[in-house]
């Protein structure tokens, strides 16, 4: 699972190399992050969650390792929670670990956080449009010029609902499903340390390095694609 301002879209690359391994892979675009003109107004980390498991449902899957990258971790977590019989394992690269009645803003730092909230109160449907110099900068550092172009003018504006509403995770954390934790080594989206924070939140993580910036998945699908293999493994 995409973390915001992308879709389903931003795994093609680390798709085609699992799938040339003989890996199923699913990535869809989650709810509100569609691109176009669509509704964005209301829709929450609920309602994102709740679409990705219909999505699921839909595709009939089992056997799941279910991945989440950045604000993607906090959706494969409800995902597992209401889905825990159909998952092997739990993977977040970069991600938020949430417990339960956390909101993503919790965990991110306070400045980030205020940024945010004073952005949105200038949009109407109550969205997080990306600057590009942010996505250039901060998310894909060390992008070319060519990897930029082809991904800049798909960006969306995101929920703020997705990074607002608590979460509820009833189950997740009794479950006892199997993760694994993959760090970016180029990641320089926030403080390292907050990632380090997220890993020590689960119990025994696999713990997996690859390079690449925090959109590794669109800089450097290959090695992704390597690093969830492992990470995946039983």
């Amino acid at each position: 699972m995409h973390g915001g301002w992308q879709g389903g879209w931003c795994w093609d690359g680390v798709a085609e190399h699992l799938r040339a391994g003989a890996h199923h892979v699913f990535a869809p675009t989650l709810r509100g992050l569609e691109e176009g003109d669509v509704s964005r107004s209301g829709v929450d980390l609920t309602a994102i969650g709740e679409g990705l498991i219909d999505a699921i449902k839909q595709q009939d899957l089992e056997d799941m390792v279910l991945v989440g990258h950045s604000g993607g971790g906090p959706v494969v977590q409800y995902a597992a929670d209401r889905l825990a019989e159909k998952t092997r394992r739990v993977v977040f690269v970069d991600a938020w670990v949430l417990h339960d009645g956390e909101a993503i803003h919790d965990v991110l730092p306070k400045p980030l956080v205020e940024h945010d909230r004073e952005a949105v109160r200038h949009s109407a449907d109550r969205t997080l449009t990306m600057d590009p110099n942010v996505w250039t900068e901060r998310l894909m550092n060390g992008a070319t010029p060519e990897e930029l172009a082809a991904v800049v003018d798909r960006l969306v504006p995101t929920p703020f609902g997705w990074l607002s509403e608590p979460v509820r995770l009833p189950r997740f954390w009794s479950a006892g499903l199997p993760s694994s934790y993959v760090f970016l080594r180029d990641d320089n989206a926030v403080p390292r340390e907050l990632y380090h924070q997220m890993a020590a939140r689960l119990r025994e993580p696999r713990i997996v390095e690859c390079d690449g910036p925090h959109e590794a998945m669109l800089t450097h699908p290959e090695e992704v694609a390597r690093a969830l293999v492992i990470a995946g493994r039983d």
